[in-house]
């Protein structure tokens, strides 16, 4: 019975994370898509066949999901000590709303940094002009932006 209940409870968990994190990363993206990035639509632009906006999306939601991973396998997940007040539910809120912080955290921090990029280093082209016109060395070099805060985060997550 005991091998069952761990079995259960540990594709139950890794369940609940793989939603949590698909989710988010998903969530955080469409908000992106809809606040930020006007520009352009990831719909129309899917339906455009635009490679430039498919690229650029795709690796910020690479970079969410990298920043979710991170803060699942930190040495500080799941670990919360369990003491009379507290329960185990409260320690899984906890990396679940540690999880949720430090994703939007990155990705707000990575669109700043696209931003800035956008008006001091390339101030003559505007990114996302040129990702909806589909140049995908901009989609490109504009997603490998938010990969590369996401790297650096996971270390600062991990350590």
């Amino acid at each position: 019975m005991a091998i069952v209940e761990i079995i259960i409870g540990t594709v139950g968990g890794a369940l609940l994370w793989l939603l949590i994190g698909v989710g988010l990363s998903m969530l955080l993206v469409k908000i992106y898509d809809i606040l930020l990035f006007r520009k352009f639509d990831l719909q129309e632009a899917m339906e455009g066949n635009n490679t430039a906006v498919a690229i650029f999306f795709s690796l910020m939601l690479l970079g969410i999901g990298l920043v979710v991973a991170a803060t699942i396998m930190s040495p500080g997940a799941g670990l919360v000590v369990v003491t009379a007040s507290m329960s185990l539910w409260t320690g899984l809120l906890y990396d679940i709303l540690a999880t949720i912080g430090w994703s939007i955290g990155t990705s707000l921090v990575a669109t700043l940094f696209f931003f800035a990029f956008d008006k001091v280093l390339v101030p003559k082209i505007k990114l996302q002009e040129e990702i909806s016109n589909g140049n995908i060395a901009v989609g490109i070099l504009s997603g490998v932006l938010y990969i590369a805060v996401s790297v650096v985060a996971m270390a600062v997550i991990m350590s």
